[in-house]
This record gives structure tokens, sequence and C-alpha cells, in this order.
């Protein structure tokens, strides 16, 4: 029977010595040259689970990588150490050189934003069974060297757990670009709430593609796109103005002048009833109001 000897850091406070492990407690040994006391732990097994779970798993591996920060570390293989049963909220650490074709795409406030393509791809958390393969004791992943990928700013280290809240798409794990030494985030294209490419995540994907010039402006659009995960009817875009046409005045009150127009694209299509939704995938754009001539 294979079992791992850990020291034990304080015989004062045994009873958090216990508390604080995932793995399952044989006992206590003591070496008799160095006097250290010893817990004598179970090699594999869960002391939640009592098997070997997905925690175990990355636990034993917690030797084999480091992104070279303490608080970084700690905060990866504290989601690890929380995926007993499902994957779903676990990050790794992703090797640069595990991401190729970066692509600088833009930056805003928060820091520039990348695309690229990650040879591993993501843990498969959808798997109907166990995403381990006890077969080559690695974990199954998405059939797939061309998963993409977003790669974005970590502001701060002082509050990773904020920085990866406030991302709505699902976070694969942490990279660190070896150049500049700036760590960055390695975000999938899904949503972390619908856990697919809903509305919202079509909306972000477009954000590179306009501007109000307005940073205020820009940040209301994109709030209400944020929140379209299901239902685009509340959603805003940013319209130029050479998309209007035939304008024409019309009045004027106490809030200002009034027109009217025709708008070449028309609306998102908000009342789709298929269930293909509101967005086209062959021409990988939203479905519209069917003409050319929609008076705004």
């Amino acid at each position: 029977m294979v079992v791992e000897l850990k020291r034990l850091n304080n015989p004062k406070n045994i009873a958090s010595e216990f508390t604080n492990k995932i793995i399952k407690v044989c006992g206590i040994t003591q070496d008799p040259k160095t006097k250290d006391y010893m817990l004598v732990i179970l090699d594999d097994k869960c002391k939640k689970c009592d098997f070997v779970c997905h925690t175990r798993r990355f636990q034993q591996n917690f030797q084999n990588w480091t992104s070279g920060n303490y608080d970084i570390d700690s905060f990866i293989q504290n989601t690890q150490l929380s995926a007993h049963g499902d994957v779903k909220g676990a990050l790794e650490w992703i090797p640069y050189n595990r991401l190729y074709d970066i692509k600088y795409i833009i930056e805003n406030k928060f820091g520039k934003i990348y695309r690229a393509n990650w040879i591993d791809g993501n843990i498969n958390s959808y798997w109907s069974g166990s995403a381990w393969d006890h077969k080559n004791q690695n974990w199954l992943r998405f059939d797939t060297s061309n998963m993409f990928v977003n790669l974005k700013s970590l502001n701060t280290l002082n509050n990773l757990t904020l920085e990866f809240m406030n991302e709505i798409n699902r976070a694969c794990g942490i990279t660190q670009d070896p150049e500049t030494k700036n760590y960055l985030m390695v975000l999938s294209d899904g949503c972390k709430k619908c856990n697919k490419i809903c509305n919202a995540i079509y909306f972000q994907q477009k954000f590179i593609n306009w501007t109000s010039g307005n940073d205020d402006i820009d940040n209301f659009i994109r709030n209400t796109q944020l929140s379209a995960h299901n239902d685009t009817k509340k959603a805003l875009e940013w319209i130029p103005y050479d998309r209007l046409y035939d304008i024409k005045y019309i009045t004027e009150n106490k809030f200002g002048k009034v027109y009217r127009a025709n708008w070449i694209d028309g609306n998102i299509n908000s009342y789709w009833d298929d269930d293909e939704g509101y967005w086209d995938y062959k021409n990988q754009n939203w479905k519209r109001l069917g003409t050319s001539n929609m008076f705004v």
C-alpha cells in the first residue's frame, strides 16, 4: 500500500492540519532522526469523495508546473482543489508556447486583447462521464488543435477573483508573455453563464469593429449587449450615420430637433421564432428584419 508522508507543521493545532487536507489521512508517525512528526496520507483517495476525483488528479500535478508567482499559483490551485466532481470552474496554468498565431486585436482601458490558438484545447468539462482518460492518464480534451481563445491582460494580481468574476467569457487559465512578463487571462469563446456561444458573445466579438468615438457611449452600448444572453430586444447598436438615408427634418421640441430617416440595415430580428435564434451561422452575422426601408 503506497502512502505519502508529510511533515506536521503545527503539532499544537493538529485539528486544523487535518481539516485543511483534501486527502485522506491515515495516521501520524515520527521520523526518529529529525524527530519531526509526519502525517501518513493515503496516496490517492480524496477525503471528501473517498476515491480519486478530479481534485486529486489536479493536486498530483502541482509539482509539474508553476507560474513563477505565488499568488497566481495559489489562485489556480484553489480553483482546481474545488473541482471534485466538475472541472468547469478549474483554471490551468497554460505555458505561452502552447499558444500560437497570436494576434493583437484591440486595446481598451483595461489593456491589450489578443486572439490566439491553443494547441491543447480545454479540458472536456461537458463529457458525460469522467473528464479523465484512464488509459493515457491525462485529461480528456476537446478534439481540436485549433481552439480559439482570447488573451486579456491581468490588471492586478491583488484581486484575481474579481478580475475573473468580471468576465462573461468562460476562463480557461492564465499564461505569461515571456517577453513582457505580463500575465494574461486565457478566455474561451463560450459564455460563462450560458455554457455556449450566446448572443452576448456574438456582440462581444464585434466590439473591435465599431466605436462611437466616446468611451461613455461605447460602454453604455456594450453593457446592453453583454446583458443580451438569450434576448436581443434591449440590446443597442452603434449605427454609422452613412447607414441612414433620406433624412428629413420633422419638428423641434424642448429636447431638440427631430428627424425622420430610413435605416439601410434594419433592426436585429429579436422576434425570430425558430430554434436557430437571432444569429445567421452561414454569414456569421445577425438576422435582421427583411427590409432596407426601415423608418427610424
